[in-house]
């Protein structure tokens, strides 16, 4: 692909600040980062408009028109604006190949994992002990404003997700130790209030990528399957251990333990009664609120849990089915790139366990409302997937 400057490092490099910048939605501004990223690459191209698959940009502008039209004109409406940014981002990126793809993916984790980290110092510095482990709002960085502590801890999922491939795949040392030191300082602030999810992302995208790469690619060393089956089975005899004191208070070690707000959370139920009557509930109100406006959330009381009902909630029926066509091209992407012979084993390792857990999160939290840049880093890595399909 023709480009201005092809091999100005100083271009890449800006690139990769402004990445970076992106994902630690730097000053609260990573959505508006995005239109000068596009602008550079725009630039770049010799001003020629060129995406992948001109009907996932078309279906993600209508989505952005549709957004705008149907929801209540604030903030978030902006942000459909962006999903066709983000798609041009990850389509026009400058070197598709899979160790810049791979680049990008570990500034966007270890940056999204550092905003965990300086609001959780912002937190404790300024609002003590007793706000760093209070268990429901907590602080952004950049704003000095409430955060829920759901949207503050989507930050993990795509170190969460690159964990075993960091671990038995990594070669850079660097990379790897770096990684391990962010993810390990989010979690012991996430642990701390209370978030569950990102254990349960980290052991489902761990498996997925371990069985992928045992038993559908028909690789990894023995060494790799006994190091990966011992750390796991270490992990269920210390949890089961752990529930056993827990149950039978052996030691009276539960009064102890009900100190830990964590703990009080993992002895409720994950997919409690309450959550699946507000799914329920929404779908029963579905046909009744079709032009969104947030009468369902209203109505229930509170927002449900799932992307592609928050958006029917907010900005109605034609926004949620421009995105659930998306969604089905974007999973129509990723089996074309899972099944692409050019790709490296060691790559599709890597995306297996990041995909996992951008998509199971999906079915998790209100995304659009409630966290869109996260969309939006989502969409940019299907067109980067999309380059790679493409130009190689």
């Amino acid at each position: 692909m023709n480009r201005i400057w092809s091999d100005n490092k100083y271009l890449d490099l800006l690139i990769d600040i402004l990445i970076f910048l992106t994902g630690i939605n730097f000053l609260h501004y990573g959505q508006l980062i995005l239109p000068v990223i596009c602008f550079l690459l725009f630039i770049d191209h010799k001003m020629t408009f060129h995406v992948h698959d001109p009907l996932v940009f078309i279906i993600l502008c209508l989505f952005g028109v549709s957004f705008y039209a149907f929801s209540d004109k604030n903030f978030y409406c902006v942000m459909g604006f962006t999903c066709p940014m983000a798609y041009y981002i990850g389509c026009n990126m400058r070197h598709p190949n899979e160790s810049n793809v791979k680049k990008i993916i570990y500034l966007l984790a270890l940056s999204m994992g550092l905003h965990i980290i300086l609001s959780s110092i912002y937190e404790f510095i300024v609002h003590g002990s007793h706000g760093f482990f209070h268990s429901g709002t907590h602080y952004d960085i950049w704003t000095r404003e409430k955060i829920s502590n759901t949207v503050l801890a989507l930050n993990i999922d795509l170190l969460a997700g690159s964990l075993y491939y960091l671990f038995f795949h990594e070669k850079e040392k660097k990379i790897r130790y770096l990684s391990f030191l962010v993810f390990a300082a989010a979690m012991f602030y996430l642990i701390v209030i209370g978030r569950r999810t990102p254990f349960m992302l980290l052991g489902i995208a761990s498996v997925l990528s371990f069985v992928y790469e045992v038993f559908i690619l028909k690789s990894g060393s023995a060494k790799l399957r006994k190091s990966f089956l011992l750390m796991a089975g270490i992990l269920v005899l210390l949890v089961g251990g752990l529930i056993v004191f827990y149950s039978f208070d052996l030691l009276g070690c539960r009064d102890f333990l009900d100190d830990f707000y964590i703990i009080q959370k993992f002895s409720q139920h994950f997919f409690s009664d309450k959550r699946i009557e507000l799914y329920l509930g929404a779908l029963r109100l579905m046909p009744q609120y079709l032009w969104g406006h947030q009468q369902i959330s209203t109505v229930l009381g509170e927002q449900v849990h799932d992307f592609w009902i928050d958006i029917y909630d907010y900005a109605g029926i034609v926004s949620y089915l421009l995105m659930m066509a998306y969604s089905v091209l974007f999973v129509r992407d990723v089996f074309r790139f899972f099944t692409r012979r050019d790709t490296q084993d060691d790559f599709r390792i890597l995306m297996i366990g990041v995909l996992s857990c951008v998509v199971i999160q999906m079915f998790l939290e209100p995304v659009m409302t409630g966290a869109s840049l996260f969309l939006l880093i989502g969409i940019i890595i299907h067109g980067l997937l999309e380059g790679l399909i493409h130009e190689q």
